[in-house]
Protein backbone atom coordinates (compact mmCIF):
# COMPACT_ATOMS: atom_id res chain seq x y z
CA UNK A 1 0.00 0.00 0.00
CA UNK A 2 2.67 2.57 0.90
CA UNK A 3 3.68 2.09 -2.45
CA UNK A 4 1.48 3.06 -4.73
CA UNK A 5 0.92 5.45 -6.51
CA UNK A 6 -0.98 8.85 -5.23
CA UNK A 7 -3.66 9.17 -8.38
CA UNK A 8 -4.41 6.12 -10.15
CA UNK A 9 -5.96 7.55 -13.22
CA UNK A 10 -8.61 4.52 -14.19
CA UNK A 11 -9.80 4.72 -18.30
CA UNK A 12 -12.52 2.03 -18.79
CA UNK A 13 -12.57 1.52 -22.32
CA UNK A 14 -14.33 -0.64 -25.01
CA UNK A 15 -13.77 -0.97 -28.78
CA UNK A 16 -12.15 2.71 -29.37
CA UNK A 17 -9.12 2.30 -29.68
CA UNK A 18 -8.18 5.75 -31.59
CA UNK A 19 -9.63 7.88 -29.07
CA UNK A 20 -8.54 5.88 -26.44
CA UNK A 21 -4.90 6.55 -27.81
CA UNK A 22 -5.54 10.56 -27.45
CA UNK A 23 -6.70 9.82 -23.90
CA UNK A 24 -4.04 7.83 -22.83
CA UNK A 25 -1.82 10.42 -24.33
CA UNK A 26 -2.94 13.10 -22.20
CA UNK A 27 -3.37 11.10 -19.11
CA UNK A 28 0.40 10.19 -19.15
CA UNK A 29 1.51 13.87 -19.86
CA UNK A 30 0.68 15.18 -16.73
CA UNK A 31 2.92 17.11 -14.72
CA UNK A 32 2.40 15.98 -11.34
CA UNK A 33 5.01 12.82 -11.00
CA UNK A 34 2.89 10.48 -8.92
CA UNK A 35 0.18 8.72 -10.86
CA UNK A 36 -0.31 5.52 -12.76
CA UNK A 37 -2.92 4.61 -14.91
CA UNK A 38 -5.09 1.50 -14.87
CA UNK A 39 -6.95 0.76 -18.47
CA UNK A 40 -9.83 -1.72 -17.95
CA UNK A 41 -10.48 -2.84 -21.11
CA UNK A 42 -14.57 -4.68 -21.04
CA UNK A 43 -13.43 -7.33 -23.60
CA UNK A 44 -12.96 -4.98 -26.33
CA UNK A 45 -12.67 -6.63 -29.98
CA UNK A 46 -10.60 -3.88 -31.98
CA UNK A 47 -6.76 -3.47 -31.25
CA UNK A 48 -7.19 -2.27 -27.73
CA UNK A 49 -4.91 -4.25 -26.03
CA UNK A 50 -2.21 -3.65 -29.35
CA UNK A 51 -2.80 -0.27 -28.81
CA UNK A 52 -1.53 -0.32 -24.87
CA UNK A 53 0.74 -2.48 -25.45
CA UNK A 54 2.66 -0.49 -27.47
CA UNK A 55 3.46 1.84 -25.24
CA UNK A 56 6.84 1.22 -22.88
CA UNK A 57 5.82 2.96 -19.96
CA UNK A 58 5.74 0.91 -16.60
CA UNK A 59 2.95 3.59 -15.24
CA UNK A 60 0.41 1.36 -17.26
CA UNK A 61 -1.50 -1.13 -16.21
CA UNK A 62 -3.52 -3.30 -18.42
CA UNK A 63 -6.47 -5.31 -17.57
CA UNK A 64 -8.96 -6.97 -19.67
CA UNK A 65 -12.17 -8.77 -19.04
CA UNK A 66 -12.71 -12.06 -20.68
CA UNK A 67 -16.32 -10.90 -21.37
CA UNK A 68 -18.33 -7.55 -21.87
CA UNK A 69 -19.50 -6.93 -18.07
CA UNK A 70 -21.02 -3.59 -18.89
CA UNK A 71 -20.00 -0.11 -17.69
CA UNK A 72 -21.75 -0.64 -14.08
CA UNK A 73 -19.46 -3.30 -13.25
CA UNK A 74 -16.59 -2.38 -14.81
CA UNK A 75 -16.58 1.06 -13.26
CA UNK A 76 -17.01 -0.36 -9.72
CA UNK A 77 -14.10 -2.74 -10.66
CA UNK A 78 -12.26 0.10 -11.29
CA UNK A 79 -13.17 1.27 -7.59
CA UNK A 80 -12.23 -2.36 -6.71
CA UNK A 81 -8.74 -2.32 -7.49
CA UNK A 82 -7.74 1.20 -6.58
CA UNK A 83 -5.57 1.42 -3.66
CA UNK A 84 -4.38 5.07 -4.48
CA UNK A 85 -5.27 7.82 -2.33
CA UNK A 86 -6.94 9.42 -5.14
CA UNK A 87 -8.70 7.99 -7.85
CA UNK A 88 -10.03 9.59 -11.38
CA UNK A 89 -12.20 8.24 -13.90
CA UNK A 90 -10.95 9.24 -17.56
CA UNK A 91 -13.59 8.06 -20.39
CA UNK A 92 -11.57 6.81 -23.17
CA UNK A 93 -12.75 9.47 -25.37
CA UNK A 94 -12.39 12.92 -22.93
CA UNK A 95 -8.53 14.44 -22.74
CA UNK A 96 -7.10 15.71 -19.66
CA UNK A 97 -5.00 19.02 -19.22
CA UNK A 98 -1.51 18.65 -18.11
CA UNK A 99 -2.12 20.25 -15.17
CA UNK A 100 -4.96 18.40 -14.07
CA UNK A 101 -3.54 15.98 -11.50
CA UNK A 102 -1.31 19.01 -9.91
CA UNK A 103 -3.84 21.59 -9.50
CA UNK A 104 -6.38 19.03 -8.30
CA UNK A 105 -4.15 17.61 -5.81
CA UNK A 106 -3.38 20.97 -4.33
CA UNK A 107 -7.13 21.63 -4.16
CA UNK A 108 -8.18 18.82 -2.57
CA UNK A 109 -5.01 18.73 0.20
CA UNK A 110 -6.01 22.40 0.77
CA UNK A 111 -9.76 21.26 1.73
CA UNK A 112 -9.78 17.59 3.47
CA UNK A 113 -13.52 18.09 4.21
CA UNK A 114 -14.11 18.24 0.06
CA UNK A 115 -14.61 14.07 -1.07
CA UNK A 116 -13.79 15.24 -4.76
CA UNK A 117 -12.61 18.26 -6.92
CA UNK A 118 -14.22 18.98 -10.40
CA UNK A 119 -12.93 21.41 -13.30
CA UNK A 120 -14.65 23.51 -16.03
CA UNK A 121 -14.46 21.64 -19.02
CA UNK A 122 -15.03 22.31 -22.82
CA UNK A 123 -16.35 20.40 -25.64
CA UNK A 124 -14.89 19.10 -28.64
CA UNK A 125 -16.23 17.17 -31.62
CA UNK A 126 -15.15 13.88 -33.12
CA UNK A 127 -11.97 15.49 -34.70
CA UNK A 128 -10.56 17.39 -31.61
CA UNK A 129 -12.29 21.00 -32.15
CA UNK A 130 -13.81 22.87 -29.60
CA UNK A 131 -17.33 23.13 -29.98
CA UNK A 132 -17.82 25.39 -26.92
CA UNK A 133 -16.99 26.54 -23.17
CA UNK A 134 -18.88 25.29 -20.29
CA UNK A 135 -18.28 27.97 -17.79
CA UNK A 136 -19.22 26.80 -14.77
CA UNK A 137 -18.20 29.64 -12.73
CA UNK A 138 -21.55 30.65 -13.65
CA UNK A 139 -22.86 27.95 -11.29
CA UNK A 140 -20.09 27.36 -8.57
CA UNK A 141 -18.49 29.73 -6.53
CA UNK A 142 -14.58 28.75 -6.76
CA UNK A 143 -13.29 26.78 -4.13
CA UNK A 144 -15.14 24.46 -1.48
CA UNK A 145 -19.01 23.70 -1.80
CA UNK A 146 -21.16 22.70 0.65
CA UNK A 147 -22.51 19.13 -0.01
CA UNK A 148 -26.14 20.07 2.12
CA UNK A 149 -26.27 23.56 -0.26
CA UNK A 150 -25.73 21.24 -3.69
CA UNK A 151 -28.28 18.81 -2.76
CA UNK A 152 -30.56 21.50 -1.87
CA UNK A 153 -29.80 23.12 -5.47
CA UNK A 154 -30.61 19.64 -7.44
CA UNK A 155 -33.56 19.19 -5.54
CA UNK A 156 -34.63 23.02 -6.23
CA UNK A 157 -34.10 22.00 -10.27
CA UNK A 158 -31.02 23.16 -10.68
CA UNK A 159 -29.30 21.48 -13.73
CA UNK A 160 -25.68 20.98 -11.88
CA UNK A 161 -23.60 19.14 -14.66
CA UNK A 162 -20.34 17.36 -13.42
CA UNK A 163 -18.37 15.83 -16.19
CA UNK A 164 -16.91 12.49 -15.06
CA UNK A 165 -13.34 13.53 -16.76
CA UNK A 166 -13.36 16.84 -14.40
CA UNK A 167 -13.36 15.15 -11.23
CA UNK A 168 -10.45 13.34 -9.05
CA UNK A 169 -12.01 11.68 -5.88
CA UNK A 170 -10.80 11.13 -2.53
CA UNK A 171 -10.48 7.43 -2.08
CA UNK A 172 -11.64 7.34 1.94
CA UNK A 173 -14.65 9.37 1.26
CA UNK A 174 -15.59 6.65 -1.71
CA UNK A 175 -15.13 4.16 1.20
CA UNK A 176 -17.23 5.74 3.40
CA UNK A 177 -20.47 5.89 0.67
CA UNK A 178 -20.04 2.79 -1.15
CA UNK A 179 -19.63 1.81 -4.85
CA UNK A 180 -21.39 2.94 -7.78
CA UNK A 181 -25.21 1.90 -7.83
CA UNK A 182 -28.23 1.80 -10.09
CA UNK A 183 -30.97 2.51 -8.15
CA UNK A 184 -32.91 4.08 -10.77
CA UNK A 185 -30.67 3.70 -14.47
CA UNK A 186 -27.48 2.56 -15.24
CA UNK A 187 -27.30 6.16 -16.96
CA UNK A 188 -27.15 8.11 -14.17
CA UNK A 189 -24.65 5.70 -11.82
CA UNK A 190 -22.32 9.17 -11.95
CA UNK A 191 -24.77 11.38 -10.50
CA UNK A 192 -26.10 8.71 -8.03
CA UNK A 193 -22.24 8.27 -6.66
CA UNK A 194 -22.04 12.71 -6.33
CA UNK A 195 -25.00 12.77 -4.59
CA UNK A 196 -24.78 10.69 -2.15
CA UNK A 197 -21.11 11.87 -1.46
CA UNK A 198 -22.51 15.18 -1.10
CA UNK A 199 -24.65 14.08 1.38
CA UNK A 200 -21.82 13.19 4.10
CA UNK A 201 -18.99 15.74 2.48
CA UNK A 202 -18.31 18.70 0.50
CA UNK A 203 -17.34 19.22 -3.20
CA UNK A 204 -14.77 21.39 -4.44
CA UNK A 205 -14.86 23.38 -7.57
CA UNK A 206 -11.65 24.50 -9.62
CA UNK A 207 -12.57 27.51 -12.01
CA UNK A 208 -9.89 26.52 -14.65
CA UNK A 209 -10.85 24.40 -17.81
CA UNK A 210 -8.85 21.51 -17.57
CA UNK A 211 -10.74 19.22 -18.94
CA UNK A 212 -11.84 18.33 -22.41
CA UNK A 213 -15.28 16.31 -23.11
CA UNK A 214 -15.87 14.67 -26.70
CA UNK A 215 -19.18 14.91 -28.15
CA UNK A 216 -19.89 12.79 -31.20
CA UNK A 217 -22.36 9.71 -32.19
CA UNK A 218 -20.58 6.65 -30.41
CA UNK A 219 -19.94 8.80 -26.76
CA UNK A 220 -21.34 7.75 -23.64
CA UNK A 221 -23.44 10.56 -23.07
CA UNK A 222 -25.42 10.47 -26.50
CA UNK A 223 -26.75 6.87 -24.64
CA UNK A 224 -27.27 8.25 -22.08
CA UNK A 225 -28.96 11.36 -22.95
CA UNK A 226 -31.81 8.50 -23.88
CA UNK A 227 -35.88 8.82 -23.39
CA UNK A 228 -35.79 7.63 -19.81
CA UNK A 229 -32.48 9.32 -18.47
CA UNK A 230 -34.37 12.32 -17.39
CA UNK A 231 -36.65 9.85 -15.72
CA UNK A 232 -33.74 8.46 -13.90
CA UNK A 233 -32.80 11.87 -13.06
CA UNK A 234 -35.61 12.47 -11.44
CA UNK A 235 -35.28 9.72 -9.20
CA UNK A 236 -32.42 10.69 -8.15
CA UNK A 237 -33.05 14.20 -7.11
CA UNK A 238 -35.61 12.23 -4.81
CA UNK A 239 -33.56 10.38 -3.25
CA UNK A 240 -31.20 13.72 -2.93
CA UNK A 241 -34.03 15.12 -0.58
CA UNK A 242 -34.27 11.94 1.43
CA UNK A 243 -30.92 12.81 2.23
CA UNK A 244 -31.78 16.05 3.30
CA UNK A 245 -34.82 15.18 5.13
CA UNK A 246 -32.33 12.99 7.75
CA UNK A 247 -30.34 15.56 7.71
CA UNK A 248 -30.48 18.10 10.67
CA UNK A 249 -31.52 21.10 8.99
CA UNK A 250 -34.85 18.98 8.49
CA UNK A 251 -35.49 20.02 12.18
CA UNK A 252 -36.49 23.41 11.12
CA UNK A 253 -40.61 23.46 10.24
CA UNK A 254 -40.16 25.98 7.25
CA UNK A 255 -37.36 23.52 5.53
CA UNK A 256 -38.96 20.15 6.26
CA UNK A 257 -42.32 21.94 3.97
CA UNK A 258 -40.12 22.85 1.38
CA UNK A 259 -38.85 19.47 1.48
CA UNK A 260 -42.42 18.10 1.45
CA UNK A 261 -43.49 20.00 -1.55
CA UNK A 262 -40.25 19.47 -3.45
CA UNK A 263 -41.14 15.63 -3.03
CA UNK A 264 -44.26 16.22 -4.10
CA UNK A 265 -43.61 18.31 -6.95
CA UNK A 266 -40.65 15.37 -8.02
CA UNK A 267 -42.93 13.09 -7.69
CA UNK A 268 -45.91 14.47 -10.05
CA UNK A 269 -43.36 15.23 -12.54
CA UNK A 270 -41.93 11.62 -12.27
CA UNK A 271 -45.53 10.33 -13.01
CA UNK A 272 -45.96 12.56 -16.00
CA UNK A 273 -42.54 11.03 -17.84
CA UNK A 274 -43.81 7.81 -17.05
CA UNK A 275 -47.18 8.44 -18.69
CA UNK A 276 -45.66 9.21 -21.67
CA UNK A 277 -43.29 6.15 -21.96
CA UNK A 278 -46.11 3.95 -21.00
CA UNK A 279 -49.24 5.77 -22.38
CA UNK A 280 -51.67 3.09 -21.16
CA UNK A 281 -51.00 3.82 -17.67
CA UNK A 282 -52.44 7.10 -17.38
CA UNK A 283 -55.66 9.10 -18.54
CA UNK A 284 -55.06 9.58 -22.58
CA UNK A 285 -54.11 13.37 -23.48
CA UNK A 286 -57.44 14.12 -24.55
CA UNK A 287 -58.90 13.07 -21.57
CA UNK A 288 -56.67 15.19 -19.45
CA UNK A 289 -57.32 18.64 -21.63
CA UNK A 290 -60.91 17.68 -20.81
CA UNK A 291 -60.89 17.09 -17.37
CA UNK A 292 -58.51 20.07 -17.06
CA UNK A 293 -60.84 22.36 -18.89
CA UNK A 294 -63.49 21.91 -16.51
CA UNK A 295 -61.36 22.31 -13.39
CA UNK A 296 -60.34 25.47 -14.57
CA UNK A 297 -64.14 26.93 -15.39
CA UNK A 298 -64.41 25.23 -11.52
CA UNK A 299 -61.50 27.01 -10.12
CA UNK A 300 -61.57 30.85 -11.86
CA UNK A 301 -64.38 32.91 -11.83
CA UNK A 302 -66.39 34.08 -15.02
CA UNK A 303 -64.84 37.91 -15.00
CA UNK A 304 -61.17 36.37 -14.31
CA UNK A 305 -58.42 36.07 -17.08
CA UNK A 306 -56.13 33.60 -16.49
CA UNK A 307 -52.69 32.58 -17.05
CA UNK A 308 -52.16 29.63 -18.90
CA UNK A 309 -48.60 28.05 -18.97
CA UNK A 310 -48.32 24.99 -21.76
CA UNK A 311 -45.86 25.51 -23.15
CA UNK A 312 -47.35 26.68 -26.25
CA UNK A 313 -49.88 23.18 -26.34
CA UNK A 314 -53.13 24.28 -26.33
CA UNK A 315 -53.77 28.05 -26.60
CA UNK A 316 -56.76 29.76 -25.62
CA UNK A 317 -58.87 26.63 -26.83
CA UNK A 318 -57.83 24.94 -23.76
CA UNK A 319 -60.97 26.33 -21.78
CA UNK A 320 -64.16 28.32 -23.40
CA UNK A 321 -66.33 31.06 -21.71
CA UNK A 322 -62.93 32.44 -19.67
CA UNK A 323 -60.20 34.88 -21.02
CA UNK A 324 -57.13 32.65 -21.60
CA UNK A 325 -53.99 34.39 -21.66
CA UNK A 326 -50.63 32.39 -23.06
CA UNK A 327 -47.49 33.34 -20.88
CA UNK A 328 -44.82 34.99 -22.22
CA UNK A 329 -47.23 36.71 -24.23
CA UNK A 330 -46.74 39.69 -26.29
CA UNK A 331 -49.97 41.31 -27.97
CA UNK A 332 -52.45 38.22 -27.11
CA UNK A 333 -49.75 35.63 -28.73
CA UNK A 334 -47.71 32.89 -27.19
CA UNK A 335 -44.26 34.19 -27.25
CA UNK A 336 -41.88 31.22 -25.83
CA UNK A 337 -40.06 30.40 -22.52
CA UNK A 338 -38.47 33.46 -21.13
CA UNK A 339 -34.80 34.12 -20.77
CA UNK A 340 -34.67 33.95 -17.17
CA UNK A 341 -36.42 33.77 -13.94
CA UNK A 342 -36.30 37.07 -13.70
CA UNK A 343 -38.14 37.92 -17.17
CA UNK A 344 -40.32 35.43 -15.74
CA UNK A 345 -41.49 37.55 -12.14
CA UNK A 346 -41.58 41.08 -14.27
CA UNK A 347 -44.23 39.60 -16.61
CA UNK A 348 -46.24 38.01 -14.61
CA UNK A 349 -46.85 41.00 -12.38
CA UNK A 350 -47.03 42.79 -15.37
CA UNK A 351 -50.16 40.76 -16.24
CA UNK A 352 -50.86 40.50 -12.85
CA UNK A 353 -51.56 44.52 -12.97
CA UNK A 354 -53.30 44.52 -15.59
CA UNK A 355 -55.82 42.63 -14.36
CA UNK A 356 -54.60 38.37 -14.59
CA UNK A 357 -56.38 36.88 -11.48
CA UNK A 358 -55.10 33.40 -11.85
CA UNK A 359 -51.50 31.58 -13.53
CA UNK A 360 -52.07 27.78 -13.92
CA UNK A 361 -49.18 25.69 -15.53
CA UNK A 362 -50.37 22.61 -17.18
CA UNK A 363 -48.37 19.30 -17.04
CA UNK A 364 -47.03 20.00 -20.70
CA UNK A 365 -45.22 22.81 -18.79
CA UNK A 366 -44.26 20.86 -15.38
CA UNK A 367 -41.03 21.40 -16.69
CA UNK A 368 -40.99 25.19 -16.78
CA UNK A 369 -42.02 24.75 -12.48
CA UNK A 370 -39.22 22.99 -11.93
CA UNK A 371 -36.74 24.99 -14.10
CA UNK A 372 -37.76 28.17 -13.35
CA UNK A 373 -37.48 27.81 -9.76
CA UNK A 374 -36.97 32.06 -9.28
CA UNK A 375 -40.47 31.99 -10.79
CA UNK A 376 -42.26 29.27 -8.50
CA UNK A 377 -40.65 30.91 -5.41
CA UNK A 378 -41.98 34.40 -6.11
CA UNK A 379 -45.20 32.34 -6.77
CA UNK A 380 -45.20 30.00 -3.38
CA UNK A 381 -43.73 33.46 -0.97
CA UNK A 382 -46.20 35.64 -2.66
CA UNK A 383 -49.58 33.61 -3.30
CA UNK A 384 -51.75 31.13 -2.65
CA UNK A 385 -51.52 27.44 -4.31
CA UNK A 386 -55.13 26.89 -4.79
CA UNK A 387 -54.87 23.61 -6.40
CA UNK A 388 -52.44 20.88 -7.06
CA UNK A 389 -52.94 17.48 -9.33
CA UNK A 390 -51.13 15.76 -12.11
CA UNK A 391 -52.66 18.25 -14.30
CA UNK A 392 -52.32 21.65 -13.62
CA UNK A 393 -50.77 23.78 -10.37
CA UNK A 394 -52.62 26.64 -9.99
CA UNK A 395 -52.15 29.83 -8.24
CA UNK A 396 -54.69 32.94 -7.15
CA UNK A 397 -52.67 36.00 -7.87
CA UNK A 398 -55.27 38.16 -5.33
CA UNK A 399 -54.70 35.92 -2.75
Amino acid sequence: MTNEPKVNIAIPTFNRSDLLRLSLDSALSQDHPDFRVTILDNASTDDTEAVVRSYSDDRISYLKNETNIGQFRNWNRLLEFNESPYLMILQDDDIIHASFLTESIEALESNPTAAFSFTDVSEIDASGNVISDQNQSENFPEGPISGFEYLCRIVAGENLVIHVSSVLMRASALKSVGPFDTPHSRTSIDFNLYFRLAARFDLLFIGENLAQIRRHEGAYHRHAEADTRPLAMLGERMDAAASLLISSRANDAGFRRWLAESLLHLSLQRSEMTSQLLPALNLTEDEKRTISGEEILNLVPRDNSVVVVDDGHFGPDIVADRRVLPFLEHDGMYWGPPADDELAVRELERMRSEGAGYVIFLWPAFWWYDYYHGLRDHLCTKYGCVLSNSRMIAFDLGA
